[in-house]
């Protein structure tokens, strides 16, 4: 089963496939002269099995909704599990109510983990990997486990990190306070170059674990002398 739509004319359905297959990445929003909705079918068939294989074949990742609009990341095609109906579109916010959407990311530029990770990751994780800089640094809470985020960063599945860094890592910190820790990348990555990043790091560099805490939460801070 694929998640190809059934619009009115055919037409539109190779005009939208098409235009989603070729696109050199998903836009945070369709620009003026793109149509929002370029699609819409009821489909009683889709399950989220099939709805994940045709997105992987895209070149996308699955994300899931539990209310309605506004929280899909970018163009893709979402399916309403109340109403059963696929969405084919060009922007963020256009998923339905309660189900889930397929964001296509980029098409691969072929770049390799070691370079990917100079652009994007060096500055906030330290070190390019250039003269023999090989330690990188993961991330935890103030008192998380050490040993386990290595160990789950290292051997653990593969398929979370690579969510992680398509969508960033967001949450509330336990003083209610937004969390913003990492951003996404699903606009500027391919989904194999992601993989390719990530095996790099957990085969050729070197984990260090660094702390992170909330200023003045949970970790005091000198304010110095006035």
């Amino acid at each position: 089963m694929s998640i190809a739509l059934k619009p009115p004319t055919p037409t539109l359905l190779g005009a939208a496939v098409a235009g989603l297959l070729a696109a050199p990445g998903c836009e945070p929003q369709a620009t003026d002269d793109e149509p929002r909705v370029l699609s819409s079918a009821e489909d009683r068939s889709v399950t989220f099995a099939s709805f994940s294989a045709d997105c992987d074949a895209r070149g996308g990742l699955v994300q899931t909704h539990a209310a309605c609009s506004g929280t899909n990341s970018c163009r893709g095609v979402s399916f309403n599990k109340y109403d059963f109906v696929l969405t084919e579109h060009t922007c963020r916010a256009l998923n339905t109510c309660g189900g889930m959407s397929c964001v296509v990311l980029p098409e691969d530029a072929g770049r390799g983990g070691e370079a990917l990770y100079g652009e994007f990751c060096a500055g906030c994780h330290g070190g390019d990997g250039s003269d023999g800089e090989k330690p990188f640094a993961v991330f935890v809470p103030r008192g998380g486990d050490a040993d386990a985020a290595v160990a789950r960063f290292v051997m653990g599945p593969l398929e979370p990190l690579v969510t992680r860094v398509a969508f960033g890592i967001v949450g509330v910190n336990e003083s209610g306070t937004a969390a913003s820790n990492m951003p996404g990348y699903h606009l500027q990555l391919s989904v194999a170059e992601i993989e390719r990043l990530l095996a790099y790091l957990r085969t050729e560099r070197v984990p260090e674990v660094s702390e992170f805490g909330t200023l003045g939460v949970d970790e005091e801070v000198d304010p110095g002398t006035p």
